[in-house]
């Protein structure tokens, strides 16, 4: 689906977390402990440097608008206004989860592979089709 202009980049960005989410699944359903220890070290050294910041920009461009119901759009239902707004709490739930998943797996914890693989893939997969459009 095509994009507006400024959520273009994020969209591209949501197409690399499809493909982290899916290796991450992949790895952690092969019980191969090195391959999945290494798959998170390797989330843990970017994961500041791409995900938070990702994760940063969604919620104070997009995510923040909905706080407020005072801030309606004229043009947006009252119903379309809460229902954004929820999705965008559950939204940024998520991103409180998977950072907390982050930071197990720098304390070394690597059990959680998997729902962080299942998790981002569901959220990525959320924004696109319930929020974005």
């Amino acid at each position: 689906m095509k994009r507006i202009e400024p959520l273009q980049p994020l969209s591209k960005e949501h197409h690399l977390s499809l493909v982290l989410a899916q290796k991450a699944i992949k790895v952690s359903n092969s019980n191969d402990k090195e391959a999945i220890a290494e798959m998170c070290r390797n989330i843990v050294e970017e994961y500041p440097h791409s995900w938070q910041i990702h994760f940063q920009i969604e919620e104070d461009s997009i995510f923040w608008i909905f706080t407020d119901p005072v801030n309606g759009d004229a043009n947006i239902s009252q119903q379309h206004w809460q229902k954004a707004a929820q999705l965008c709490k559950q939204l940024q739930q998520e991103h409180e989860r998977m950072n907390a998943y982050y930071e197990q797996m720098k304390a070394g914890d690597y059990t959680i592979l998997n729902d962080f693989g299942v998790l981002l893939k569901q959220h990525t997969r959320t924004e696109e089709r319930e929020l974005f459009p």
